[in-house]
């Protein structure tokens, strides 16, 4: 029987919030560790959501319902209330057997974590190679609803489909802050071929409404980071951005089909072996996303 735990864990110092997800089939572990902009109720409440949904896409392609505990009493007990809309997981509430054990395992790999963003007083940080990585909207036409997607240049990915986003410029920086909230571990280059998102995180664009509130937390998140931004054409057969684009492309299209998660992973997998056939000595791309700490955080779609 599979059992998994998601743990929650802010710092008010740093203005993030954290979930530490750990899974086991009894045979192998596997950890994640997911990242949300502040440390009020309602980010933890959405990186603990967002944890949830990496485990529950895992779930459903299990033989048999995955046992959950969350140690968030709140989002917890919305869960269990919506239990019914989630046949892939069995949500407990008491922590037994296993379950301790597990969420010692997700509180380190959140430890681990954060150990990567605040490096030690009086020691040196050990310089680290930047990452490159391009973002890309796609928006729907005539109607709400954005895919989203950014991608390094090893292939390591993460896509999102975010249904009630109105526009390209919204979704352009949606797709910059799940790059800069996924990559979190290095130093970031991050390439957007949207001039309009650039000038907004630049200051030179007035930015209002929902577009306001994603650049804040994009720079809530870049706080203390070595994060800078640079504009790439779109479209002019650039390796990243074509990748980032198709990426977002096949996000959307696939929500909007309703294709089923297992086929829309494989497409994107698919999408980013040419990217990583081309750069030498890079790992695998396979059922990868963003590393954080060392460890992959699951696919979001």
């Amino acid at each position: 029987m599979s059992l998994a735990v998601i743990l929650s864990r802010q710092t008010t110092r740093l203005g993030l919030s954290f979930a530490g997800v750990a899974v086991t089939d009894g045979n192998s572990l596997h950890t994640q560790v997911l990242v949300r902009a502040g440390a009020d109720s309602d980010s933890r409440q959405a990186v603990v959501l967002d944890a949830f949904e990496t485990v529950y896409r895992q779930a459903m392609t299990a033989s048999e319902p995955v046992t959950l505990h969350v140690n968030d009493a709140e989002v917890r007990a919305r869960l269990r209330v919506a239990g019914d809309s989630f046949p892939a997981v069995h949500i407990v509430d008491t922590a037994r057997g296993r379950v301790p054990a597990l969420l010692q395992v997700a509180g380190t790999a959140i430890s681990t974590h954060l150990a990567e963003l605040t490096p030690r007083r009086g020691r040196a940080a050990t310089p680290q190679t930047e990452a490159t990585v391009a973002t890309d909207a796609s928006k729907c036409t005539g109607r709400p609803g954005v895919g989203v997607a950014c991608v390094r240049s090893d292939g390591a990915h993460r896509q999102k489909v975010l249904p009630d986003v109105r526009s390209v410029l919204h979704g352009e920086l949606l797709a910059i802050e799940l790059a800069v909230a996924s990559f979190a571990n290095r130093p970031l280059h991050v390439l957007s071929d949207s001039k309009g998102a650039l000038a907004c995180l630049g200051g030179d664009h007035p930015n209002l409404g929902d577009v306001a509130t994603t650049v804040e937390r994009i720079r809530q998140l870049a706080r203390g980071r070595a994060v800078r931004y640079s504009w790439v054409r779109g479209h002019d057969g650039h390796p990243l951005n074509e990748t980032a684009h198709r990426l977002a492309v096949a996000a959307r299209r696939g929500h909007e089909a309703d294709i089923p998660s297992e086929t829309r992973n494989a497409l994107a997998d698919n999408i980013v072996a040419n990217l990583v056939a081309a750069s030498p000595g890079t790992r695998s791309a396979s059922n990868a996303t963003a590393e954080t700490g060392g460890r992959l955080i699951g696919r979001a779609a």
